[in-house]
């Protein structure tokens, strides 16, 4: 009699542990967050989560408010698609679509993000958050370039990729928007975004197996800028405990400054509808008209007349209120302050103005610059195809801004490398790619982050297609193995020993003048 009820106990053990096991294969796929169930599905060696709303949709009565919690929803919600854009012009670094450019693209329903967790029994992983860069107006978290499979298998890491609002949806200065709430009345809507995508991924780092206070938040151009920014937000404090800023610099506004970029937006708005034919004649328009009634006004417009009025989109300002973001000492437009002081990566690319001039020298038309950037074969350079003049203009435009945008970097390094417990810089030099890209951009803004995340479109048309061939295939996977292991060392690090990206060879800014060349012929 005991040996049968030793026996069956032994049997309900052994199914107890079938259970369990199949229980861990079937968690990979769905997992249960804070509201509610999603289904992922595997993607190499990680399982991938796309389009999950971390906060409601910021329409309607949300629009130009902080993101508000996202209700639980029943059942088992599919992730395994991405959420939408947010709301912006169509453009090629956001959309291959050529059909969609210089169009409004987007919606406003876009807070969503997407979340790759490393296939493996390991809990409490570094998390990683990288936001897309796209000067504030263009972009998205969920490109193919963006996939985060393979950085999140190579460096043990969650890695998360977040939408924020873009453009005048994400940064808008007007009293008839003000609630009374401190946070809100910034305007730095795009900035709350990013903080809500922090306590979204504190709130469900149990179920991602990710570390709630291992946070790294990282971004590369406006992402960056923004990235630099929480490292100035009251609001942020204690959310992260690393950031890396890829070709960021720490921009700053006054809301007065906000305010007169948000007014010549509400005259513009008033000229399209026919209420207004000139900027004064919208200045008086605008005088007459009470908080309220502007608000509603504002909050009326369709998505597509906002995006319209905008026309190739209305740069956010970083407005340095108190609240969302600390107020500078001094009143530069760039300010190196930090009050969340911990461990940063940073750098640039070695010609970040090459391809910024020369798309703004062709005023954004997308649809006119597409071939030069997917790659069509030519035999001239930029500066031949402008002419003698407008190309002299953009070589000198490009050194100047060049030395200008340096100046002001290194000045901040200098400032961090004085508060930060460690502050590690380097440069992305690799340009390996045929002429004439060559000659016209060299190593150019953006070109470090398909290389970062080791995803590249070789067979259709995409952005920077130009500069992958067969030939420089092994030089670019040998640049994103050392991307990849400083990146793993670095978010790995613990409180005590801020662990170097690349071991003794890479000494923080703290105690030395190094700086890591990725790319760097030997």
């Amino acid at each position: 009699m005991q040996k049968v009820k030793i026996r069956g106990a032994a049997l309900v053990f052994l199914f107890s542990l079938l259970w369990l096991t199949t229980s861990v294969s079937l968690a990979g796929e769905i997992v249960s967050l804070k509201s509610g169930d999603v289904r992922g599905e595997k993607s190499g060696n990680t399982y991938q989560y796309l389009g999950i709303p971390y906060a409601a949709p910021p329409v309607n009565q949300l629009r130009w408010k902080a993101p508000q919690e996202m209700e639980a929803w029943q059942g088992v919600r599919d992730a395994r698609s991405p959420g939408s854009a947010c709301s912006q012009i169509g453009n090629f670094f956001t959309t291959d679509d050529e059909k969609s450019f210089n169009k409004p693209y987007g919606s406003e329903d876009c807070l969503f993000l997407n979340v790759w967790v490393p296939n493996s029994e390991k809990k409490k992983r570094p998390l990683l958050i990288f936001f897309h860069g796209g000067s504030g107006i263009f972009g998205r978290s969920y490109h193919e370039i963006y996939n985060g499979a393979r950085l999140a298998a190579e460096t043990d890491a969650v890695v998360i990729t977040a939408n924020y609002r873009l453009g005048i949806w994400g940064s808008f200065q007007s009293p008839a928007l003000k609630t009374g709430n401190p946070e809100e009345d910034s305007g730095n809507f795009l900035l709350l975004d990013m903080i809500k995508v922090l306590d979204w991924a504190r709130e469900n780092c149990a179920a991602l197996s990710c570390d709630p206070d291992n946070i790294t938040i990282s971004g590369q151009s406006a992402g960056a800028v923004f990235v630099l920014a929480l490292m100035r937000s009251p609001a942020a404090k204690g959310k992260f405990q690393r950031a890396i800023s890829f070709s960021g610099i720490p921009f700053s506004a006054s809301y007065e400054e906000g305010k007169e970029q948000g007014d010549k937006f509400i005259a513009q708005l008033l000229i399209k509808d026919g209420k207004a034919e000139s900027s004064a004649d919208a200045e008086s328009i605008i005088s007459k008209m009470s908080d309220t009634e502007l608000g509603n006004y504002l909050r009326g417009k369709t998505e597509t007349e906002l995006a319209e009025a905008s026309e190739k989109g209305v740069l956010p300002k970083v407005i340095a209120d108190g609240t969302v973001v600390s107020k500078p000492e001094s009143s530069r437009e760039v300010t190196c302050e930090l009050i969340n002081k911990v461990p940063l990566m940073i750098g640039n690319t070695r010609d970040e103005l090459s391809t910024l001039v020369t798309t703004r020298m062709y005023d954004l038309e997308f649809n006119k610059l597409w071939p030069l950037f997917n790659g069509e074969e030519r035999t001239k350079t930029v500066s031949q195809e402008l002419g003698l003049i407008k190309g002299m203009v953009r070589n000198i435009l490009i050194q100047y801004l060049e030395r200008k945008y340096s100046k002001k970097l290194q000045r901040c390094i200098a400032t961090y490398s004085e508060s930060l417990p460690a502050l590690y810089q380097y440069e992305f030099v690799w340009d390996n790619f045929p002429d004439p890209w060559l000659l016209d951009f060299g190593s150019f803004h953006g070109l470090d982050v398909p290389i970062l995340f080791g995803n590249y479109i070789e067979d259709r048309p995409s952005y920077m297609r130009f500069a992958w061939t067969k030939e420089n295939r092994k030089e670019r996977e040998d640049i994103h193995a050392v991307i990849a292991a400083s990146i793993k060392n670095f978010i790995h690090g613990d409180d005590a020993k801020y662990a170097a990206p690349l071991g003794d060879s890479w000494k923080s800014r703290t105690t030395s003048n190094y700086v890591q060349y990725y790319g760097a012929t030997q």
